[in-house]
C-alpha cells in the first residue's frame, strides 16, 4: 500500500497540504507520494484514479488500484493508517 497526495502548486491550500505530508510521515514512517495534476504524470494519475478536486488523498495498493480516497479535504491520520493497516 502507498499513499498519494494528488495537489495544484501555489494555491491557498498547498501549504497546509505539504504540512499534512510532513506530519503525516513524521508521525507514521510512511512516505506520501505527491502529484500536481499541471504536471503529465500528475494529470495521468488524478484522470486514472477520478480525483476532481483538490487536495485529494488517496490509499494505492501495488497493482494502482484505489483502496481509499478523500477529495477536497484532508483526512485525519488514522483514517489513512486504519485502511492500510486493514485492506
Amino acid at each position: 500500500m502507498r499513499v498519494v497526495m494528488v495537489v495544484r502548486d501555489n494555491t491557498e491550500y498547498t501549504r497546509e497540504a505539504m504540512e499534512w505530508v510532513k506530519d503525516f510521515t513524521y508521525e507514521t514512517g510512511n512516505e506520501v507520494e505527491i502529484f500536481d495534476p499541471e504536471t503529465i504524470s500528475g494529470e495521468i494519475f488524478a484522470s486514472a484514479h477520478d480525483v476532481v478536486r483538490y487536495p485529494a488523498v488517496l490509499v494505492v495498493d501495488s497493482d494502482s488500484k484505489t483502496i481509499a480516497k478523500w477529495m477536497g479535504e484532508l483526512p485525519q491520520f488514522d483514517e489513512v493508517t486504519y485502511v492500510m493497516r486493514n485492506v
